[in-house]
């Protein structure tokens, strides 16, 4: 097993960290210099965040769930119905007397970050594995400060997602004009809104009924969030479940 130097730099540390758990899981890739995530890559990333703290010597692990499908805003990467969870060491390998941290220097860490992920990481994201089981658990996960259900706008997204055309024209109706005015006032200020016009494109395309376009437009989404964390070269277009006629409906109310 490869052997991670706490003094190495963090690209370097965390490459050296996860190539052993990428070895054992071929369904894993790293991402970037922070990311691992879990294949195929469709309209929500199955993500494994390091987050590397030289400074104080430890790093912090977490999954999360990254909606590709609804279009960055102003701060990129967005938090659009994300929901994480932090993961700390097991008693099988922390230290005796210690905290959970994932110290660099602690020799029983790298083991430990595999174990961890391996048990209490990976079956979940692996259970999640189409989009309306991701939806659903999103739905019933606690999400400190935000909930999905107070964001119009990723319920509009979602329910043009799922083919739930009625709602979402109806939530369009509400965030719509929202939108608009966000656009002018931008241009006005001679801001860049080609987010805010990505997004009146999709409503449009809803309220038209042009499915073609829709899909299109959200798989543009898709492409450029995919970009932004490195996983352009796993994301393909797959199907929407509007596209795939799905008779199953999702209560997002």
């Amino acid at each position: 097993m490869n052997s991670v130097d706490p003094t190495a730099l963090p690209p370097k540390r965390i490459r050296a960290l996860t190539a052993p758990l990428i070895e054992r899981n071929p369904d894993i890739v790293l991402t970037g210099s922070k990311y691992l995530c879990l294949l195929p890559v469709g309209h929500i990333a199955r993500q494994i965040r390091i987050y590397d703290r030289s400074v104080r010597g430890y790093f912090t692990l977490e999954w999360r769930l990254t909606g590709l499908y609804v279009r960055e805003g102003q701060v990129a990467p967005p938090a659009y119905g994300r929901p994480t969870g932090l993961v700390g060491r097991s008693r099988k390998f922390k230290p005796k007397g210690e905290g959970g941290i994932w110290d660099w220097d602690d020799p029983t860490m790298p083991l430990d970050f595999i174990y961890q992920v391996e048990t209490e990481v990976l079956p979940l994201l692996r259970s999640l594995n189409t989009f309306e089981k991701i939806i659903t658990f999103i739905l019933g996960h606690y999400m400190m400060g935000y909930s999905v259900y107070n964001d119009d706008k990723w319920l509009f997204f979602t329910e043009a997602a799922l083919g739930q055309f009625e709602d979402a024209k109806k939530r369009w109706s509400i965030i719509g004009p929202r939108l608009e005015d966000q656009l002018s006032t931008r241009i006005a200020n001679f801001e860049n809104p080609r987010y805010l016009l990505s997004d009146l494109s999709v409503g449009e395309a809803l309220m038209k009924d042009d499915r073609l376009s829709l899909s299109k437009l959200l798989w543009e989404n898709e492409r450029g969030l995919a970009d932004i964390f490195k996983l352009g070269r796993y994301w393909q277009p797959t199907a929407f479940p509007f596209q795939q006629k799905l008779g199953s409906v999702l209560d997002l109310s």
